[in-house]
């Protein structure tokens, strides 16, 4: 992280106090003259801008924090942004449409991640209305490539096919498992210990019970004739739901920044460093009136 304070912010802070302290105790040397009360009056002075002190390095400390953890994120979203939604998107479209039973619509282009999302929470959210008593027994209608047609226009090569629900359980973990592993070897050393913890969790249900078919333990199940506690298996589904949706939005308030100014509100075009900066100034104006003019 760049140095809080410059050598020139510096300068300006003590010059600051110092005309600040030279005003006051002028000020106070022409009205009521440096007396001994005036001098004693350091005393009790100093223990109440002890506490404001005290509390304002608790707030820069937090700010400091936070302002750091921001730094990280904005790297790690320089170097893996593209990789990282990549990957979540297609773990999001391809649980939409296990979901939804339908290939995942989207507007405009396949990567529109608004869309995504809008669909996503909608899911998330309303989960009992898609899992039924028939929700195992339903098939999975879902776009793959057929490289047969070549027209030149990707879109026209996506061909719709039905898959059951255990051949779409065992491509939609095997698949994701895979790029999770892929994408948390290859660039551990540098995701933050937040989203680490966030990827593992989807990756542990990746392989959990939830989405159990029988070919991880070499045993052939009908899962059409499974019977299952719809409600259940919708809040366990639920959640699954919210942990990618975590995901996707991970990295939402680093591009939020960069949006046009215009279209922030007054707070949020105030970053740590300038917040900090204003508590500072207040700070020294409280400590040096207290000092001057206690009694």
């Amino acid at each position: 992280m760049k140095r809080l304070l410059s050598f020139k912010e510096h300068f300006i802070i003590w010059i600051f106090v110092i005309f600040l302290s030279v005003s006051l105790l002028l000020i106070q040397h022409l009205t009521g003259g440096l007396t001994e009360q005036f001098w004693l009056s350091f005393i009790p002075s100093t223990i109440i801008d002890s506490v404001f002190i005290l509390i304002a390095s608790y707030l820069i400390a937090y700010l400091l924090q936070r302002n750091e953890k921001r730094k990280l994120k904005e790297k790690v979203y320089k170097m893996l942004g593209t990789r990282y939604e990549s990957m979540v998107m297609n773990i999001v479209k391809d649980f939409i449409a296990y979901i939804t039973k339908e290939p995942t619509k989207v507007a405009k282009d396949v990567s529109n991640m608004k869309d995504i999302k809008q669909q996503l929470e909608n899911i998330k959210n309303n989960t009992n209305d898609y899992v039924r008593e028939d929700f195992l027994r339903k098939g999975i209608r879902s776009l793959i490539i057929d490289n047969s047609i070549n027209t030149g226009n990707i879109f026209d090569s996506f061909k719709e096919v039905e898959l059951s629900v255990q051949q779409y359980t065992n491509y939609f973990k095997e698949r994701h498992s895979k790029e999770i592993d892929a994408f948390i070897s290859k660039y551990i050393s540098v995701i933050p210990d937040d989203l680490r913890e966030r990827i593992f969790k989807v990756e542990d249900t990746l392989q959990g019970n939830l989405f159990l078919t029988g070919r991880e333990h070499g045993l052939t199940i009908d899962l059409s004739r499974a019977t299952f506690d719809p409600e259940q298996i919708a809040t366990s589904l639920g959640e699954f739901g919210e942990d990618i949706h975590l995901l996707l939005t991970y990295f939402e308030d680093i591009k939020d920044e960069n949006e046009p100014k215009e279209s922030k509100g007054w707070l949020r075009k105030l970053d740590d460093e300038k917040l900090i900066m204003g508590i500072l100034y207040v700070l020294l104006s409280i400590v040096v009136v207290g000092l001057l003019f206690y009694t």
